[in-house]
């Protein structure tokens, strides 16, 4: 969920009540190509049926509803938007969390549809994980756009590059030479994304506390401060507060201080449902991995060339598929807890099991 398009909803809601829907529209699309799109229809046709079928279409055909219907604008409007609001948030948390439970199940299978490579099946069909991340990107709240830098996509070419030179120089073999490159970019990415990694848990740890304080220092205190452009959500907040600091009437700042507070609830939930769920996705492979070192410590690849069978199994390309299906969790796994940053840092982690198989 792209964050300015989630901002450019509190707009929406915060200016209706007061200035009316076709305002509130084009104040909103002035941020968001979505309501840009909005406010080309609405003013074209009039008709907020006619708009696209989602949720911000619903929202402003409520708000024109209740103008419409002669109701209490400042009021009752604005508590009619904002429960419809809560519920919407509500109801995305609820399709993130359906969707993290999906992507596990699909892994697991993933997993083991991996494991039949014994039957002939392709080594690459591990990397059909990856194929999942754009869902995982749909329900998550875009708040890494702009907070990483990218030095660590150069230290991980680096590192990647004398990895593979060190490998094919000693005449490793392909499979041997693919985990030192592997493991040698995912060592070097990590040396520079997880001091911004860690600097970025730091800045959001204590986001809500400073937005709420930020905008509550406009009911109590007689010199608020904007909030600071820590993270990207603060960035993205801060036309909100100067606009409730220019207004400066309570109820509005009030109003304001509970769209907010609903909005930073959400982003917590999302993370947090990230965080919850997103190791679940590692099950597929580990099992596969402990499956693979239960075969290897039997010697059942020796133990079936003597044994007479309509199949014939190749279990000596079961590592191979294993390489592949650790690259695709820990990017997958890393990208649901977070991005696909940490799913780079995590790939060595995934890999080093494997070294044993390998060597």
């Amino acid at each position: 969920m792209n964050l300015k398009e989630s901002v450019s909803d509190l707009v929406f809601i915060i200016r209706v009540p007061i200035e009316g829907v076709e305002f509130a529209v084009n104040e909103s699309a002035k941020l968001s190509k979505a309501w840009a799109k909005i406010a080309t229809i609405l003013n074209s046709l009039g008709n907020p049926w006619m708009l696209p079928r989602n949720y911000r279409r619903e929202l402003v055909a409520l708000a024109s509803t209740y103008f419409s219907a002669g109701s209490d604008p400042p009021g009752i409007t604005f508590l009619a938007l904002m429960n419809k609001y809560t519920s919407l948030l509500n109801q995305q948390i609820d399709f993130q969390t359906q969707a993290l439970v999906a992507i596990t199940v699909l892994s697991i299978m993933i997993g083991i549809l991996s494991f039949l490579i014994i039957l002939g099946v392709p080594s690459i069909v591990g990397v059909l994980g990856i194929a999942l991340v754009p869902v995982i990107h749909y329900f998550q709240v875009e708040i890494t756009k702009y907070d990483y830098k990218k030095p660590s996509i150069a230290g991980g070419a680096i590192t990647g590059t004398v990895g593979y030179a060190i490998s094919y120089l000693s005449h490793l073999g392909i499979e041997r030479t693919v985990i030192v490159t592997l493991l040698g970019f995912g060592v070097g990415f990590a040396v520079f994304y997880v001091p911004q990694l860690l600097r970025f848990a730091r800045d959001y740890a204590g986001l809500g506390s400073r937005v709420l304080r930020s905008f509550g220092e406009l009911l109590s205190s007689p010199s608020p401060e904007s909030p600071r452009p820590i993270t990207i959500i603060e960035k993205e907040l801060m036309p909100l507060w100067d606009y409730a600091y220019s207004v400066g009437v309570r109820d509005f700042v009030e109003r304001i201080v509970m769209v907010v507070s609903a909005f930073i609830d959400y982003v917590k939930r999302s993370i947090m449902t990230g965080l919850i769920y997103g190791p679940f996705i590692t099950i597929g492979y580990a099992f596969m991995l402990f499956t693979v070192y239960v075969l290897a410590s039997l010697n059942a690849g020796t133990a079936l060339i003597n044994v007479p069978m309509p199949i014939t199994f190749n279990i000596s390309n079961l590592s191979t598929a294993l390489v592949v299906l650790a690259v695709s969790t820990a990017i997958l796994t890393g990208k649901a807890m977070h991005s696909v940053g940490l799913g780079i840092v995590l790939m060595p982690i995934f890999l080093a099991p494997l070294i044993p198989l390998v060597w």
